[in-house]
């Protein structure tokens, strides 16, 4: 490995932290390290996630990761990575911004501090959102951010406790900006995951309100390649000490993530009642990940398109609101 990852070649991964782990993105890390015959001990809350898992190499540890005693708990394991996934959600951070600083910005650094201290590498999964409004081209990671959200703005502060406690206590990270995911994992919503949000309405009646333009454009990353680029991160040295996007680097406008869910739905989008009402505050128009850094040092490239994410998630979600 190299000299910046501090690893060796002969780092091996028997037992992973995986925080927010009943949530979206948590939980698809957790199966998937589970598929690999990896140990993985799941820490959430469940105020959000409410995917609970069951399998011999798998611990529950119900926590806060904004909590003082959160850490205290850690000490009774020997963990080879950590991958943080927990946070409140954006969608939710200008109606609780002390709860989304609360838990962001210093639930994230207790868990740091205690990877620091402990010599523990750190997965952290922070955002796209970090980089606000940008020229609509393909975003990379070698552009200056420009977080206009107080969820960014915590994103953007943890990437930057990292590259400090680095410096002072020679802490291994890999940060992974991951772009708008959906997937199977997320709670029915009109305030979490764009997609989610029209899945949601179009579910529950034939009218969809959106928060916005019509023409704002994201690049829509399934979930399950979300987790398989956190799983080959933990695994390449070359990652360590890097900030890598994560995403499909395909532009979708938010009419066309609508006409893609109705036709998934079997269901026509001239029957559906748009109702375009202001944005949210600092809300980016654009939103497309330059992939070239994820596929150079991870080689990693996305294997869902909309159609295939789409039916996959319409199909459990009919399962799981059926009376």
């Amino acid at each position: 490995m190299s000299d910046q990852s501090g690893l060796t070649d002969n780092f091996s991964v028997q037992t992973v932290l995986v925080t927010g782990a009943a949530g979206l993105i948590g939980s698809a890390v957790v199966r998937l390290l589970l598929s690999k015959n990896i140990k993985v001990v799941a820490c959430d809350d469940f105020s959000i996630g409410e995917w609970r898992g069951d399998n011999k190499r798998l611990i529950w540890e119900q926590l806060d990761v904004s909590s003082p005693s959160f850490t205290e708990r850690l000490n009774a394991y020997n963990f080879d990575v950590v991958v943080h996934c927990a946070a409140h959600p954006g969608g939710r951070s200008l109606i609780e911004p002390t709860e989304d600083v609360k838990v962001n910005a210093l639930g994230s650094m207790r868990l740091f501090e205690w990877c620091a201290k402990s010599k523990t590498p750190i997965v952290y999964t922070s955002s796209s959102i970090v980089y606000g409004d940008q020229p609509l081209r393909p975003i990379s990671e070698s552009v200056a951010v420009n977080p206009g959200t107080i969820y960014g703005v915590c994103k953007t502060a943890c990437e930057n406790f990292l590259k400090i406690l680095s410096k002072e206590y020679g802490l291994q990270w890999i940060v992974l900006r991951l772009f708008a995911t959906y997937g199977v994992g997320h709670r029915p919503s009109v305030h979490q995951g764009i997609v989610n949000i029209m899945l949601t309405q179009l579910l529950n009646s034939n009218r969809v309100i959106i928060k916005g333009s019509l023409k704002r454009t994201r690049d829509l990353l399934y979930v399950e390649d979300a987790a398989h680029a956190v799983y080959k991160s933990i695994f390449t040295p070359q990652a360590y000490g890097q900030i890598i996007n994560v995403g499909t680097g395909i532009p979708t406008t938010i009419y066309n993530l609508i006409r893609v869910l109705c036709e998934t739905l079997r269901r026509k989008i001239a029957d559906i009642e748009i109702v375009e009402k202001p944005g949210i505050t600092g809300d980016p128009f654009y939103n497309v990940a330059d992939c070239s850094r994820a596929k150079d040092i991870l080689g990693f490239v996305h294997r869902y398109d909309l159609i295939k994410g789409f039916s996959e998630l319409v199909n459990q979600r009919k399962k799981i609101e059926k009376p």
